[in-house]
């Protein structure tokens, strides 16, 4: 089983500026004239992962892969990502296409007007949430104001699950749960278990100390021995203090949190559209260095989401 990212980033989808690409390439020709070896395959692959990698700027789009199963896609989110995904499978047919929302704020599905599989009849797109307004949410998105072509004229057969937050919903084998977030106007985390592993995609959600304390116990509960922890991590510490109700995790307390729930691989996910590829670095040192300074047995494994990640589990 695969999970493989597509988008990884929150609020709007951000490419890649003139500024932040002409200043990797003055830094990667820096240190290309110091080498001593100038064979570039080699000198590329040694590269900080800042030059060699692009986080990206596509919006929260992550697909759960099973190798054996070429007729169902599991999709969590449908931002800018999603139109990616739509192009690695635009060769095939009559798909089953099961897109888990979070919620509806438009970073989370403006992918689906751009989703070629959702043009294609012999493809079934299956939608999945606990609000009650799912066709709603997605129609409104593409009324004419917005969008030149209705959600209902999109040719693929399209169907609705209202999931119950009571009771699991059954899937391929996936035992699904969903669990409220504390996001303005709501949002939903899932946990997909199956054959002993469980992910958990935790984005939009804000802890503080106060909704920790008030909740710990049901979100331990939920999210704890995850093989994978999908989580938000949208600020720096310094940026969260500034940033209160806006629904949204420091890194730091993601760590904390991944610690105390016994997390095996926390993903660092959601990151704010003002962030470079150098500040998601410095992040990512931060979280690594609250790591080192608590529950050092813990095995915890801290990745940073970036399009095209594959995590194999």
């Amino acid at each position: 089983m695969k999970i493989i990212f597509y988008g990884a980033r929150g609020s709007i989808p951000t490419p890649l500026m003139l500024d932040e690409y002409q200043a990797k390439i003055k830094e990667i020709l820096t240190l290309y004239s110091k080498a001593v070896d100038k064979n570039i395959d080699r000198f590329i692959k040694n590269l900080p992962f800042c030059l060699s990698h692009i986080c990206g700027g596509n919006t929260s789009c992550v697909v759960i892969n099973e190798e054996d199963n070429n007729k169902d896609i599991i999709v969590l989110d449908a931002g800018s990502g999603l139109r990616s995904l739509g192009k690695s499978l635009l060769e095939r047919n009559n798909l089953n296409i099961h897109i888990f929302i979070t919620h509806f704020h438009w970073d989370h599905i403006c992918g689906i007007p751009f989703f070629k599989p959702i043009y294609n009849p012999t493809n079934n797109i299956i939608f999945y949430s606990p609000n009650e307004n799912i066709k709603e949410n997605l129609e409104r998105q593409q009324h004419q104001a917005h969008f030149p072509l209705p959600f209902e004229k999109l040719p693929a057969k399209k169907h609705f699950v209202i999931l119950d937050q009571k009771t699991s919903y059954h899937l391929n084998g996936f035992e699904i749960k969903s669990i409220p977030l504390n996001h303005p106007g709501g949002a939903f985390g899932y946990i997909f278990s199956k054959n002993n592993k469980k992910i958990s995609y935790v984005t939009d959600t804000e802890f503080t100390p106060e909704n920790i304390k008030e909740k710990e116990l049901f979100y331990k509960a939920c999210f704890e021995s995850s093989d994978v922890l999908i989580m938000d991590c949208q600020y720096s510490l310094s940026e969260f203090f500034s940033k209160f109700e806006w629904g949204h995790t420091s890194s730091t307390m993601a760590i904390n949190l991944a610690l105390e729930w016994r997390v095996k691989k926390i993903v660092l996910f959601h990151f704010d559209p003002d962030h470079t590829d150098k500040d998601l670095l410095r992040i990512m040192n931060e979280a690594k260095a609250v790591k080192s300074t608590k529950y050092n047995k813990r095995n915890l494994e801290i990745i940073q989401a970036y399009e095209g990640l594959e995590i194999e589990i």
